[in-house]
């Protein structure tokens, strides 16, 4: 046994109202499903217009280089 002695008042204590109780983890909200498929859809299409824009100008080039060639 030790012969110190300890003198409780100098120990720090703390309130239960300075102990932070909330946790860690965030909440996130809900996501919408149609939301997120109406964003997909929109992608969807602009796609496709842009794979009938690159069919249309090779389609172009390729009548052209045909009319060039036949003459």
């Amino acid at each position: 046994m030790s012969s110190e002695q300890v003198d409780i008042n100098h120990l720090k204590t703390q309130n239960i109202n300075d102990v932070d109780i909330t946790p860690d983890i965030e909440i996130k909200p809900r996501v919408d499903i149609n939301l997120l498929l109406s964003k997909v859809r929109a992608e969807k299409r602009k796609e496709n217009k842009l794979n009938y824009v690159f069919f249309v100008m090779a389609s172009a080039v390729i009548l052209i280089m045909g009319i060039i060639i036949s003459l």
